[in-house]
């Protein structure tokens, strides 16, 4: 196995055991995204000092930062609107230690697709907010010809927070798949 294949290793099974800790609990654990990132910044800088020195072991340092900073960028919005949990951020800051900005950028991309096409519409369909947000628009309309105080009320539903860590170890796995990061 090349030593640039061991971080993503490394990041598949933090992925798959991250998963099934929040399918399970709802939660991902601090020592576990955290711990990833620690071993994404370690790895990136001792297989840089073996490959070209102290300098080769900076500019690694480098990119796993770089990494983490591309990974983080879009899901820190989306904690700050209350849309994902922050052991969800974290988790993508592990991927981006340890797999680089591409391939963690590539992960992140393949994890908002299947939240977007797969795990939205699913979400939508078992809680009755797709249902309700038709009513919602066929009230709407028919309020238009009704007078104020006839008028009919609005359907809510409120959604739970998404379990993400399925979908972010799908994405990563879609990723290193599509970019032969693995043989």
């Amino acid at each position: 196995m090349d030593s640039n294949q061991i971080p993503i290793v490394v990041a598949l099974l933090l992925v798959i055991v991250a998963a099934a800790y929040d399918f399970a609990t709802r939660t991902i654990p601090n020592s576990l995204t955290l711990g990833g990132v620690a071993l994404g910044i370690a790895l990136a800088a001792s297989f840089g000092a073996v490959d070209a020195g102290v300098h080769g072991a900076v500019r690694s340092i480098g990119f796993s930062l770089l990494g983490i900073a591309v990974c983080v960028a879009v899901p820190a919005f989306s904690f700050a609107r209350g849309e994902m949990g922050g052991g969800d951020v974290k988790l993508f800051a592990a991927i981006g230690a340890l797999c680089g900005p591409a391939l963690g950028f590539d992960a992140e991309a393949f994890t908002f697709a299947i939240s977007l096409f797969v795990v939205l519409p699913w979400r939508l369909a078992r809680s009755g907010a797709f249902a309700a947000s038709l009513q919602n628009g066929a009230r709407v309309v028919r309020n238009l010809v009704r007078p104020r105080s006839d008028r009919l009320p609005y359907a809510h539903v409120r959604l739970r927070p998404v379990v993400m860590g399925p979908a972010i170890a799908l994405g990563l796995c879609l990723a290193v798949l599509r970019r032969g990061a693995l043989p």
